[in-house]
């Protein structure tokens, strides 16, 4: 079997994974998220390196907009002020990449736009677009070791 083959067998199989653990468990990960940081994970190029920049720059862009949401709130954005700031957010995100550890920009992007789908204002819900996305990147890795494994034992 080839790499690509493996891998994505080993993807199908984690995602069908978690979307029944989230149906059985009930827990209230969104798989959309991950699906996204996923995405991500496989852009980075894979491996740990593309781990660590995905979970990091995604992370930063939810951070974003947790402050973008906070600032909105204690200044009353109304009128052309939300759209401001959101225009504000998007520069943070881009000018982030000048910093090495949050250079994956996509990913920064990815994010925030999974927590102004999702909605996020609150850190709780922060905290669990954040797991959302942490697992689809770890998904992934887990999806390119579970191949590599496969592909090691002739399959």
């Amino acid at each position: 079997m080839n790499t690509m083959t493996a891998r994505a067998l080993m993807v199908g199989l984690l995602i069908a994974l978690w979307a029944w653990l989230t149906d059985v468990a009930r827990l209230h990960l969104t798989l959309w998220a991950g699906v996204v940081a996923l995405g991500c994970f496989y852009a980075a190029g894979g491996g740990v390196p593309a781990l660590q920049k995905t979970i990091v720059a995604a992370l930063s862009g939810v951070v974003w907009v947790l402050i973008y949401h906070a600032v909105r709130v204690a200044i009353g954005a109304r009128g052309l002020v939300g759209p401001v700031l959101l225009g504000a957010l998007a520069c943070a995100l881009a000018l982030q990449s000048r910093v090495p550890f949050l250079s994956f920009t996509a990913a920064a992007f990815a994010g925030a736009g999974v927590a102004l789908g999702l909605g996020v204002n609150t850190l709780n819900e922060a905290i669990r677009a954040g797991v959302a996305l942490a697992v689809g990147a770890a998904v992934g890795f887990a999806a390119e070791r579970g191949a590599g494994m496969l592909r090691t034992r002739g399959l």
